[in-house]
């Protein structure tokens, strides 16, 4: 087969819509395209492109010429196709199906995952190939190029005419049925979707991964039980977290690799991954059951393996339709693991030690001084003891003087060598206190996934700004500006207002433009060496990274529905 019509054929699939549609195109006599919305249609004056439908779907494309005109090309995805007799093509190409063929096709003829048969009276006018499939050539029969079959056999019989080689690709596969791979190519990977009930053998599989996950709800329910609550408690963080760590994750593994000693690592590192991935999964599946259960039952939730249950059978009806199924698959596998994720580090957070009181915590109060007395050898009392005697004795001046005026004033009294105590105490409610300076460090630290799903969300936004400026150097720039103002603003960025996070100092004073400048750039810093200054965030016990400790920062997490303007 010659490289420039094999280039031509597959330039033909490039060109088509997504799989699981039917598209036909064709060109009349004066060069007109057409694509037939409807189940018949004309094309030219007098070419029909009819499609036998199936319960909706097209089942079979067959092209009728009543005049024996030629049309270009017969392309056809995950549906079987049939070149009527006295019909002249350009080329047949057929992905997902088989194809029979009793006319004429003037170039090559290739089905992929199919078979293909060159019916009595049909002519090819170059090759005829198949892939994962195989080749019947009947009586009278003429191929004029090569027959290859990859994968498959071929079959000519008695008065078939092949003027090139004959060709059997073994992949290892000889006399091996491969009808259950062309199903699961139509019905699956065309269709987008990881089941479909047409494919009896995913089922199985699907069947072996449920008690797989039964086992893993029975034997960890505890780490099941914390990504659970990481899941209702953080929806949109877990799902972000899930997506850095597939990001993140071949970052690491590189990491790993150029230290050397780091390959021992990896496979461990791999293994404890997939687990994660299948304890998020069932707590995925578990939380939707619960809340299944909580809404449309009694309100109360019922048990873990009845809600577990219920999550199974509703991602596996999501499973098998097409396109969302697929979608489906990488959401939840996505959203499972950022819940085990957040998980691991809430366990790991609580196993630390706590900090001392220092620096980054509110200043504790003492407690009211204590009025005492000055007679010598009796115990100090209380000022709320001396003002209650004060109310209700009578309170008089000294001998021969008339009552004092102010019932609050106490006369002073004395012992020689001593002080006169204070002549003033309070018999009602004291001054109100001046209001207390709100502490923004009092705050728990974020963690790291956190902030790192709030730096993916302003990425993005960095990314759309960088595109219309043209793209490096003037991005940096534009990252730059980005970044240091919003922290000078309002002391975090747009990600952070989404996940609740705000950068404050650690001297509690305002968060500058100058800091912010020196946080920004230093923040490249951190992330030009291969990203260590974040991953540092990790084991850190201030939860700082390089740039951080460069600015004199910390990164706060506030309560849900605090204004971000009010600390």
């Amino acid at each position: 087969m010659k490289t420039g019509q094999l280039f031509r054929i597959f330039a033909v699939l490039v060109a088509l819509n997504l799989p699981g549609s039917v598209t036909l195109r064709a060109q009349n006599e004066q060069g007109t395209s057409t694509n037939p919305p409807v189940e018949e249609l004309e094309v030219g004056t007098n070419t029909q492109w009819i499609a036998n439908t199936n319960g909706g779907a097209p089942a079979s494309i067959t092209i009728q010429n009543p005049s024996g005109g030629s049309r270009d090309a017969m392309v056809v995805f995950g549906h079987n196709a049939e070149l009527k007799a006295g019909e002249s093509v350009e080329a047949v190409v057929v992905i997902g199906g088989s194809a029979k063929i009793h006319g004429k096709v003037r170039d090559a003829a290739v089905v992929v995952f199919g078979e293909l048969e060159l019916c009595d009276g049909a002519e090819v006018g170059d090759a005829a190939v198949a892939v994962m499939g195989g080749i019947n050539v009947r009586s009278n029969a003429v191929v004029k190029g090569e027959v290859v079959a990859v994968g498959g056999k071929v079959n000519l019989d008695p008065g078939a005419k092949v003027t090139g080689q004959t060709q059997e690709v073994d992949l290892g596969m000889s006399g091996l049925n491969l009808g259950w791979l062309q199903k699961w190519v139509t019905q699956c990977v065309f269709k987008m979707r990881p089941l479909a009930p047409q494919v009896g053998w995913v089922w199985w599989f699907a069947g072996l991964f449920f008690l797989l996950y039964l086992l893993i709800a029975a034997a960890f329910q505890r780490p099941v039980k914390a990504c659970v609550t990481e899941l209702q408690s953080r929806p949109a963080t877990t799902f972000l977290l899930g997506l850095l760590t597939n990001v993140l994750l071949p970052v690491i593994f590189l990491l790993l690799t150029l230290t050397g000693i780091g390959l021992l690592a990896i496979p461990f590192l791999i293994a404890g991954f997939v687990l994660a991935a299948m304890v998020g999964k069932v707590a995925l599946q578990q939380a939707l059951g619960e809340t299944i259960t909580t809404k449309f039952g009694s309100g109360v939730p019922a048990a873990a393996l009845v809600n577990f249950l219920l999550g199974t059978v509703l991602i596996l009806m999501l499973y098998m339709i097409p396109v969302f199924g697929l979608m489906t698959f990488a959401i939840t596998s996505m959203w499972g693991l950022g819940a085990a994720t957040a998980a691991a580090f809430a366990g790991l957070k609580r196993e630390l030690p706590k900090r001392p009181n220092g620096a980054g915590s509110p200043p504790v109060v003492p407690p009211p001084p204590m009025a005492s007395a000055t007679t010598p050898g009796m115990a100090p009392a209380p000022i709320s003891t001396l003002a209650a005697t004060a109310s209700t004795a009578p309170v008089t001046g000294a001998e021969g003087e008339a009552p004092l005026a102010d019932p609050t004033q106490v006369p002073p009294i004395t012992v020689a060598g001593t002080a006169p105590t204070p002549t003033h105490l309070y018999t009602s409610t004291p001054p109100a206190a001046p209001p207390p300076i709100q502490n923004a460090l009092g705050h728990p630290k974020a963690s790291f996934w956190e902030r790192m799903g709030a730096g993916f969300l302003d990425m993005v936004l960095v990314g759309i700004l960088s595109g219309l400026v043209g793209g490096p150097p003037l991005s940096f720039l534009v990252a730059l500006a980005y970044f240091a103002g919003m922290w000078a603003w309002q002391g975090t960025t747009i990600g952070g207002i989404v996940l609740g996070l705000k950068v404050v100092r650690v001297d509690n004073q305002p968060l500058c433009f100058k800091v912010a400048m020196v946080r920004a750039l230093a923040s490249a810093f951190s992330m030009v060496v291969f990203f260590i200054g974040f991953f540092c965030i990790i084991w850190d016990r201030d939860q700082q990274g390089w740039h951080d400790r460069i600015a004199g920062t910390y990164v706060i997490r506030l309560p849900k529905g605090t204004p971000l303007v009010c600390v």
